[in-house]
């Protein structure tokens, strides 16, 4: 009998965070480059240092902010990951998915001490 791998873990990862970016990023690129510079008041508003400070205040939009930043950072570093091996890296295979993952779990761990502090 052989032990069970981790991989399918680390496949949903990449999948919720592949979900996210496909919605968030988007959106994002829209409200912060379309409407906020044509002047939308709330778009505006929303993204001065008050504002994002205000929208902070409340622990579950830091807990959802925190989620996708962290769930998009494993997703690229699953790709990246899976770069690597298909490009042949004269890397041992553990070596680079050590990286891209400690990688996606530094940004996780710095995004959360940053919510944290704001």
């Amino acid at each position: 009998m052989s032990g069970r791998s981790h991989e399918a873990l680390f496949w949903s990862l990449f999948a919720a965070g592949s979900v996210l970016a496909a919605v968030f990023v988007p959106a994002l690129i829209l409200v912060t480059s379309v409407f906020g510079p044509f002047g939308l008041r709330w778009f505006a508003d929303a993204f001065t240092y008050d504002g994002i400070r205000d929208l902070l205040q409340h622990a579950i939009v830091r807990l959802a902010i925190g989620a996708v930043i962290a769930l998009i950072a494993v997703h690229a570093c699953h790709r990246l990951r899976h770069l690597a091996v298909d490009l042949h890296a004269p890397l041992p295979g553990g070596l680079i998915a050590l990286v891209a993952y400690g990688g996606a779990a530094a940004v996780a761990v710095l995004t959360a001490v940053f919510l944290a502090l704001v």
